[in-house]
């Protein structure tokens, strides 16, 4: 072995004879470009080791008052990665034993020793701390994109109780890392959708892709796409796995879409309002004309039921254009909490009536949000309004709920009322679109509308038979803004 570089070793020995003697094997070995340093005492060794300068370094077991397995782990509580061999006695084998337990690369016993055993200590000992060297930095790198990673990453036994998890897994959950150890995989999903899933994992059939519904600490349904696959090594087998979250992906696409429904259906009722307008408003003049004419009072009354029409019509026409197409209107700070007082106050009647319990859990302090107080109002009353009609009698329960993230705040609208069915969920916010007996189906779509020119967002998450969550979000922005 040709060196241009001296590999540097340092032979801890508080015997200055056995130095000798060991220096003299260093001395043997051709092909080997040594620098031998010695240390006669366990602190000057204690002191080299701070720096970890050396490539190799031999501890001698004897050492006064410590030990070789003192330093040895000494050394390991400094940080030190180069190889260490251990020199023993006669050939203690639980001290041989115990030396390679807390970080010793080799031992040799001091009185077998020869340049060929030393050689051969030496060369194990490099190639060994090399390899531990590639692994650390291989775990360096893989840990650091395990930990940033943005998708919630866990290793798992096969029962589901976890092993290991990334920061993001609370980010993602809303459980605490001290929760999160705590629970099961299962605790996260409903059972009929995990239980297909892990018992076809356990056949070790890899989950790929798989679109899932979980449930955060909040009892918040979210989206998200689940992977997982069952790893095998000595010890037992565990489950790596990856939840990646597409709730808010799945709402901008669900938003996109309503969004270019509702700008396709402002088209089609723009162009019917102006055919229809035109007509109506030749047969209203021809009312008005006839009316000035006639003199008898039973022509006359029908000639009203005529211009009444005519009118409710046309109010209709207006209701339509209003609720397809984006309002204008200028937004101003305004507190969000008094506006949700001011709205429930306005609906106070109907929660009397129908004697539905209110609910208010607002954070601390005040959240104050550009808005046109008004047409604000409008859009969480028929959220209100909808929750209302949709419980029973005496047994409601309207919950109102903020909460405050880094970059908007959220308001919670729930109900335990008849709930959404799946069919329909994707059809709420369609203009038009009713569930009702009576009604025009506009009143959620004006909401969305409203809520979107605030910049905002709308999300509904429902069950049948359990009820119903709408969340709003809004941008907390301080500065003033017209759209």
């Amino acid at each position: 072995m040709s060196q241009l570089k001296p590999l540097t070793v340092l032979l801890v020995d508080d015997d200055e004879d056995d130095f000798i003697l060991t220096s003299a094997y260093f001395k043997e070995l051709t092909g080997w470009n040594f620098k031998l340093d010695w240390c006669s005492t366990y602190d000057k060794a204690v002191s080299s080791l701070t720096h970890c300068r050396h490539d190799v370094y031999i501890f001698d077991y004897l050492l006064g008052s410590k030990s070789g397995l003192d330093l040895i782990q000494e050394a390991i509580r400094l940080n030190c990665q180069e190889p260490i061999i251990l020199l023993t006695g006669k050939g203690d084998d639980k001290v041989a034993l115990e030396a390679l337990r807390i970080g010793a690369a080799d031992y040799l016993i001091k009185s077998e020793l020869e340049k060929t055993l030393l050689e051969r200590s030496l060369r194990y000992s490099l190639e060994r701390a090399k390899v531990i060297k590639a692994l650390r930095q291989s775990e360096r790198r893989y840990r650091r994109v395990f930990e940033e990673s943005q998708d919630m990453l866990f290793i798992s036994d096969l029962r589901g109780h976890f092993l290991d998890l990334n920061y993001s897994s609370s980010a993602i959950t809303g459980f605490s890392e001290a929760e999160l150890t705590q629970k099961n995989i299962f605790d996260f999903f409903e059972p009929d959708e995990i239980m297909p899933i892990w018992e076809a994992l356990l056949e070790e059939k890899d989950i790929h892709d798989r679109e899932v519904r979980f449930i955060t600490t909040e009892g918040e349904k979210k989206y998200g796409i689940l992977s997982a696959t069952i790893e095998h090594d000595q010890e037992a087998d565990y489950v790596q796995g990856r939840l990646h979250d597409v709730t808010a992906q799945r709402q901008t696409e669900r938003e996109r879409l309503f969004s270019e429904k509702l700008a396709v259906t402002s088209r089609l009722v723009r162009m019917l309002a102006h055919e229809v307008r035109n007509p109506l408003t030749n047969v209203n003049l021809s009312a008005e004309q006839l009316e000035s004419e006639l003199e008898d009072e039973d022509q006359i009354f029908y000639i009203d039921i005529i211009k009444r029409n005519c009118n409710r019509i046309n109010d209709l026409i207006t209701q339509l254009l209003q609720s397809s197409r984006p309002n204008d209107f200028s937004l101003s700070p305004g507190s969000l909490y008094d506006l949700l007082d001011e709205t429930l106050a306005s609906a106070i009647d109907r929660l009397q009536l129908k004697k539905i319990k209110v609910e208010k859990y607002y954070e601390d302090g005040d959240a104050e949000i550009m808005m046109n107080a008004n047409m604000l109002k409008i859009a969480v009353l028929n959220l209100i309004t909808n929750a209302i009609e949709a419980m029973e009698e005496g047994h409601g329960l309207l919950k109102i709920t903020t909460r405050r993230t880094e970059q908007d705040v959220q308001v919670l609208i729930a109900d335990n009322g008849s709930g959404i069915s799946e069919e329909n969920m994707t059809k709420v916010f369609e203009p038009y679109f009713t569930g009702k007996k009576s009604g025009m189906g506009i009143g959620l779509a004006s909401t969305l509308n409203i809520v979107q020119s605030h910049r905002g967002r709308i999300d509904v998450q429902s069950e049948v038979g359990v009820g119903t969550v709408f969340t709003l979000s809004f941008p907390l922005e301080m500065t003033e803004l017209s759209l």
